[in-house]
């Protein structure tokens, strides 16, 4: 289905094999709700590759805008972890976090695979970008995705949870597509496809990513109205 929001948050990370189990329920439980009770973020969902051994998981925020990865209430589940993400954050490997101003959302229901690409290219391609979103619209015509995501990040910002540096360049800027599908092979084709197209797209493209993944959760904030993480959030503020 469409995002909400006029922005969308994409992160990917791995994490200590060891501490699998607990890690899927942690972040099940605990993190993704957490993060979906913080006012302006409206849904959250969690995917993975176990095909995969790095960049096994993708986790996508629907959110109203970017300013609300600047408010009080995210940056205190930041600064004021809870005990169990304390424990799991020590476990964390080759994470990376791009938000994004949404461009373009469409598309019905939620589907069981996704596909992600990333990339880094020129700024102010306009014609570029209404290419895409053709080529976009064009596999949901032809019934082998869903819906699609298209966002943007000029600057990619640091992550003080990790302690990841700030990403900016004045000549490029990071695109990320998103391609929701029934089937993981019809989310592996749809991005096949589109990775082999973006370099007659766009000038001076980088592909940084390009993968796909199954759904494992996913959750919206109508669900955590009388939540009791909601309840603890708040408090902090109150």
């Amino acid at each position: 289905m469409s995002l909400r929001g006029k922005a969308f948050l994409c992160i990917w990370n791995d994490h200590d094999p060891a501490q699998a189990i607990e890690y899927e329920a942690w972040h099940t439980f605990e993190h993704v709700p957490e993060r979906v009770c913080v006012p302006g973020f409206l849904s959250g969902r969690r995917y993975a590759d176990y095909r995969s051994t790095e960049g096994r998981y993708f986790t996508l925020y629907d959110i109203a805008s970017l300013d609300v990865l600047e408010t009080a209430a995210y940056r205190d589940l930041q600064d004021n972890p809870t005990p169990w993400s304390r424990k799991m954050r020590t476990a964390f490997r080759n994470f990376e976090r791009i938000p994004c101003t949404t461009i373009a959302s469409a598309g019905q229901g939620c589907a069981g695979a996704v596909g992600t690409i990333v990339i880094e290219t020129l700024r102010h391609q306009s014609e570029a970008v209404v290419v895409l979103q053709e080529q976009l619209s064009a596999l949901m015509r032809d019934h082998v995705i869903t819906a699609y995501h298209l966002g943007v990040a000029p600057t990619i910002p640091q992550y003080a949870v990790f302690g990841t540096a700030e990403v900016r360049n004045d000549r490029m800027e990071t695109y990320v597509i998103v391609v929701e599908a029934v089937l993981a092979d019809q989310a592996r084709m749809a991005v096949t496809r589109l990775a082999r197209l973006l370099d007659g797209m766009f000038r001076q493209a980088t592909v940084q990513r390009c993968q796909y993944s199954d759904l494992l959760f996913q959750i919206g904030v109508e669900e955590l109205i009388h939540s009791d993480l909601r309840r603890e959030v708040h408090a902090h503020h109150q």
